[in-house]
């Protein structure tokens, strides 16, 4: 999945949750380090990172991205 993709999740996943949404990617990260899964953990990290960025109206997860 790349940077867009990712940031399209997040955004879906924020307007379809809520504030809830930050809570559920929390939990997932600590059950899937856990359990070992690290990567999967640095998946939702990274979406973490990008819903706080969302409710902060820091970018707009629709705009084409630029990476850096």
């Amino acid at each position: 999945m790349g940077a867009e993709e990712t940031c399209r999740l997040a955004a879906d996943l924020a307007e379809e949750f809520g504030e809830q949404v930050s809570r559920v990617a929390e939990r997932a990260i600590a059950t899937l380090e856990a359990d070992g899964f690290i990567e999967r953990a640095l998946i939702w990290r990274a979406i973490h990172a990008i819903l706080a960025d969302i409710a902060a109206n820091r970018f707009d997860p629709y705009a084409p991205i630029a990476i850096h």
